[in-house]
């Protein structure tokens, strides 16, 4: 980062030609996957960036918003946070993403290293097991795909963002194997896809987007991580050091007529921008957005 970071404000820009599309995935109520996705016609390139869901801002998560305030809401916050209006939304269910990869036949993906985990269990054709993925080549049906998009136990969140964006790579690729010649397939798989998600773009500028998008370059692995300009937290000391502030002194003798015992509870971890400065955050998808 450099020595002095823009001051953007927290009014999202709207690039002229281009589109941002929030995509996300939601278990329950909550909305645990949320990317960002640049679409650059003049580039013929898709950027897209993970955004953690432990993300802190105005004393909640960022994943609270979809459950407490709707989709308009998260939108609005993500784009304030990014400094990039997001145009439109696609949020889609985790069984809703099985069907998706299988109705295209499953997708191709490679793995650098081995994915791990003993806490996941997994039961195919009456056998079951722990998770694992060698590294390599793999084939993935909508079940395994959700699978490898899930784990995160013995990796991490970021860890598992990555994943997810080689996933939509992924998909984007099989994706391209469809032409003209196959509309009425596509216009198929596009109506099912739809009903399965809740979206703000009709079956018209579904189709249009995906003739017009669907050879450009996807740019993936831009994670918002603590290993750039985000840093971990935990509420526990935060607040801890409010309880301290807010205790009286104690009077000479014994303490304050009106103690203060300040109860605080379990803590959870937090990801804040650096310095406190959200500028940081739309610095650094700036310099993915526009370079």
């Amino acid at each position: 980062m450099p020595d002095q970071i823009p001051d953007y404000g927290d009014k999202a820009a709207a690039v002229a030609g281009q589109m941002n599309i929030l995509i996300a995935g939601r278990h329950d109520s909550l909305v645990d996957t949320m990317i960002f996705a640049n679409i650059n016609p003049a580039t013929r390139k898709i950027t897209l960036v993970s955004i953690p869901r432990d993300l802190y801002y105005n004393n909640r998560k960022i994943n609270s918003y979809y459950a407490l305030y709707g989709m308009d809401e998260l939108k609005r916050i993500l784009s304030k946070i990014t400094g990039f209006q997001i145009d439109k939304y696609i949020l889609i269910d985790m069984y809703a993403f099985i069907d998706v990869i299988d109705l295209v036949g499953g997708i191709d993906v490679h793995l650098n290293e081995a994915v791990i985990d003993p806490t996941y269990k997994v039961c195919d054709n009456g056998e079951c097991s722990t998770l694992y993925y060698r590294a390599g080549d793999h084939h993935l049906s909508g079940k395994q795909a959700l699978r490898l998009a899930r784990t995160r136990h013995t990796s991490s969140d970021f860890a598992r963002a990555d994943r997810q964006q080689t996933i939509l790579k992924a998909l984007q690729t099989k994706a391209r194997q469809f032409g003209f010649g196959d509309a009425a397939k596509l216009t198929e798989i596009a109506k099912a896809v739809l009903a399965k998600t809740d979206t703000d773009l009709n079956l018209a500028d579904a189709m249009a987007a995906y003739f017009r998008y669907q050879g450009f370059e996807v740019e993936s692995g831009n994670v918002l991580s603590s290993g750039n300009v985000l840093e971990s937290k935990y509420t526990g000391e935060l607040k801890a050091a409010e309880c301290k502030a807010s205790k009286p002194a104690s009077t000479e003798g014994g303490t304050a007529e009106n103690g203060n015992d300040c109860k605080q509870d379990k803590g959870q971890y937090i990801l804040l921008p650096r310095n406190n400065n959200w500028n940081t955050v739309r610095w650094y998808f700036h310099q993915l957005i526009e370079e």
